[in-house]
């Protein structure tokens, strides 16, 4: 299996049994996204798209990747479906907090809380589309992922996550001004009790981004990004102070693919 950090905050799951998850795709338009994932053909075996909240760098490619791939299914939290889904879309699955979707190879999607906003259509009104949301992602082998999605540091994290669903890997917003910050990612890390942790919803320099102008349009056109560069840096000197954790810095494009484990009984299991 493997994890790949497609570009700030969009990432794609293979499991061992060749499942693909995306989460949280924004795809055309975004410097961060590598040339060679801006093609419809690199969509056409995702499995199921997650997509956390409605801000545009989370959900921009979400009707994009359902009409390239019509088998996909995808899963919204249940405002944001009522808002733009409810009736328009077979393919679109509703979760609430706590709520869980199962496939029948033995993957489960828990929603979880998120302290943040979600809302779309920033670029003409704003528009509110429900409440942000994490994912718990179990995969068939029992390996277990939480994907934080924009939040800061939530006490549910240690008193609900770790305890109940055990994850092995978070992947945790890091690049602060819109959520945690390095040092908030790293302690929420510790909470969860995580083998490893992946930093994202940060931006790199524009001259190591896959599209160097579009980033520094990006830039130009909302100046509190300069704040948001290369943060998974300061998360990895962050995490360096708390023991058995190792930080997995990935770069668009790059790929993380756990140590191999056997399967694990769970609570949780059907």
């Amino acid at each position: 299996m493997e994890i790949r950090l497609l570009g700030h905050s969009m990432l794609r799951i293979k499991t061992e049994k060749g499942k693909v998850i995306v989460v949280d795709p924004w795809i055309a338009g975004n410097p961060t996204c590598p040339k060679e994932w801006q093609t419809p053909q690199k969509w056409e075996d995702v499995d199921l798209v997650l997509c956390s909240h409605a801000h545009f760098d989370h959900s921009l490619g979400f009707k994009e990747l359902l009409k390239a791939n019509r088998r996909v299914m995808g899963v919204v939290q249940y405002e944001h479906f009522l808002k733009e889904f409810a009736g328009r879309a077979s393919n679109v699955f509703p979760l609430n907090f706590g709520g869980t979707y199962s496939l029948l190879n033995g993957i489960r999607v828990t929603l979880v809380a998120a302290n943040h906003s979600s809302s779309f259509g920033e670029e003409r009104s704003f528009e509110s589309a429900g409440v942000p949301a994490g994912f718990v992602i179990r995969l068939e082998n029992g390996y277990t992922i939480y994907v934080s999605g924009d939040t800061s540091y939530t006490s549910e994290m240690e008193t609900l996550i770790k305890p109940l669903y055990k994850p092995d890997l978070a992947v945790l917003s890091t690049g602060d001004i819109f959520t945690m910050g390095p040092a908030e990612g790293a302690f929420a890390a510790k909470a969860l009790g995580v083998k490893h942790a992946i930093p994202y919803h940060w931006f790199p320099n524009p001259e190591d981004a896959a599209d160097p102008e579009g980033m520094r349009g990006l830039i130009q056109r909302f100046p509190p990004l300069n704040f948001m560069l290369e943060r998974h840096r300061d998360f990895a000197l962050e995490l360096a102070h708390y023991s058995g954790i190792e930080a997995v810095i990935l770069r668009a494009g790059e790929s993380f693919t756990p140590p191999a484990r056997a399967a694990v009984e769970s609570p949780l299991s059907p």
